[in-house]
């Protein structure tokens, strides 16, 4: 059977809108460290599906709260040496009812190494290691208003040494 391009009927020009500002505040909250921008796009309960890029992960289910203090700490994209862009291409729409759409975004993930614990651009960046992937966004309607309840990535493909870019503060 050939693949069908899924065209959603039912979805408004305002849900549109609504999901992309959404899912580009949520991508910016991991960029510029800001917890209020990733809890203005998270549902309260987000879900991870991580068996796409480290299947022993499985999925793991996390309060809003949890899930800003764990990808803004230093263990992940907090650390302070740590440069990111989390840029969102065109959306494909896999399904939309009333109270639920599912988006899979094109993704590149860029990742630098600053020289020093700057946080402004002035900081020289060293190392880079770019992620490409696909990022499935799952959202439903809190309080009349399109928030992430499930989370999805998938790596299509990695260039320079990652977990080196991503190293303790300190550590050459």
């Amino acid at each position: 059977m050939a693949f069908q391009i899924y065209i959603p009927e039912n979805l408004t020009f305002q849900n549109y809108l609504a999901v992309v500002q959404t899912a580009r505040v949520w991508a910016d909250g991991y960029d510029q460290k800001r917890s209020d921008l990733l809890l203005a796009a998270l549902a309260p309960n987000v879900a991870v599906d991580y068996t796409l890029i480290v299947a022993a992960w499985g999925v793991k289910h996390y309060t809003s709260d949890e899930f800003a203090a764990l990808w803004l700490s230093e263990e992940h994209l907090g650390l302070k040496p740590l440069a990111t862009q989390h840029l969102l291409g065109q959306p494909y729409f896999k399904s939309v009812t009333e109270d639920e759409i599912v988006v899979q975004w094109q993704q590149l993930a860029s990742h630098g190494r600053r020289t020093d614990d700057k946080t402004d651009t002035s900081a020289v960046i060293t190392e880079t290691s770019d992620g490409r992937s696909y990022m499935e966004h799952r959202f439903i309607r809190v309080d009349g208003q399109w928030k992430i309840t499930g989370i999805t990535p998938s790596l299509l493909y990695q260039t320079g040494d990652f977990m080196r870019i991503r190293r303790p503060a300190g550590e050459e």
